[in-house]
């Protein structure tokens, strides 16, 4: 290639110098609309088998973890893992959640995460921290500044919540990171989603008899952004001042699997179109005007068909058999939906 680049005249320089920068421009690079899932039983282990370079999970625990869903190949795709304090009282970090960026995007395809013993809790003292920042995980020019939605319509709305994340001051600091959200209405952010992020929540904090009613609750959460599956999108600039392209999502979705004290698991899907919802009376659901916790059930959904609309392998690291069994169909009578 370079010494083709070297045999071009000068007035081939423009395209000699475009051939050029191809090169060297891998870190936000763009790929194809194709959804290719992780090799190897649908699982997310052992090597990459194709050469698209999108080997940065290959052989880490993290990517076996129960909420990570199998993982896309190619050079646009960065597997993130952040780690935080477990607590404000202690050095020990625990994963506090994982993403998988679309830097041709300047969005996450999802960002997944669990509610266990340390990172369920509530502490005091922890509360909103309002860290907003970008993530020092992600090459700069795959970077937006906190900056990027403002003018556009659209709120900074958390995937990981910020209520999600209440064990630790770093913890909830992270949730704050551009990549962590995403472009939504201001009132579907604050009223209609925020409904449904509360009762995951009271699904993963109950108790029962003192003791937690889920040991753990693995959770992946994301908007849609293939081509066909975004609302609209709009231009604003990268932390180096390059104009770029971000995708509203269409759609919302929540993938829950609960691992119960007896070992046993069960799951549900949840799709929301993203939009303003109303009252009877005509009036948005909004932070001033929540809806009623059981409009979630119309928005429910067994996994299979979750995947089946969102191309996205989710609770790939199961054993095949339970993931085959939870993901086929999902009972309503398994969970709690009074929330309020």
């Amino acid at each position: 290639m370079i010494r083709l680049i070297k045999n071009f005249s000068i007035k081939n320089y423009s395209l000699a110098y475009i051939l050029l920068m191809l090169l060297t421009l891998a870190a936000c690079s763009k790929d194809d609309d194709g959804y290719r899932l992780s090799p190897g039983g649908g699982g997310n282990s052992g090597e990459v088998t194709d050469a698209e370079g999108n080997n940065d999970w290959v052989n880490n625990p993290d990517a076996s973890r129960l909420e990570v869903p199998a993982i896309r190949h190619g050079k646009q795709y960065k597997f993130i893992v952040h780690k935080a304090n477990a607590s404000n009282s202690t050095t020990e970090k625990v994963v506090n959640f994982c993403l998988e960026y679309d830097s041709a995007s300047y969005h996450s395809r999802w960002v997944a995460f669990r509610f266990d013993d340390k990172t369920r809790v509530v502490a005091n003292g922890v509360g909103r921290t309002e860290a907003w920042g970008v993530d020092p995980d992600l090459p700069e020019a795959c970077q937006l500044p906190t900056t990027a939605y403002s003018g556009k319509g659209y709120s900074r709305g958390h995937l990981c919540a910020s209520f999600d994340r209440q064990n630790s001051t770093e913890a909830n600091q992270q949730t704050f990171y551009m990549s962590n959200m995403s472009p939504q209405l201001y009132d579907f952010n604050g009223g209609y989603w925020a409904t449904l992020e509360q009762g995951i929540q009271k699904w993963a904090r109950s108790k029962t008899n003192g003791e937690y009613k889920y040991k753990n609750i693995y959770v992946c959460k994301g908007g849609t952004i293939k081509s066909n599956q975004i609302k609209t999108s709009f231009n604003t600039y990268n932390v180096l001042g390059r104009s770029v392209k971000v995708p509203v999502p269409a759609y919302y979705f929540m993938a829950i699997l609960a691992e119960t004290r007896s070992g046993s698991f069960q799951a549900v899907g949840f799709l929301m179109e993203h939009k303003n919802y109303t009252d009877d009376s005509g009036t948005n659901y909004s932070s001033s005007n929540y809806p009623p916790s059981t409009l979630m059930k119309q928005h429910a959904m067994s996994i299979d068909q979750l995947e089946d609309f969102t191309g996205i392998n989710f609770f790939c690291n199961l054993s095949d058999a339970i993931e085959e069994v939870v993901e086929s169909s999902y009972a309503s009578t398994q969970w709690d939906w009074n929330w309020k």
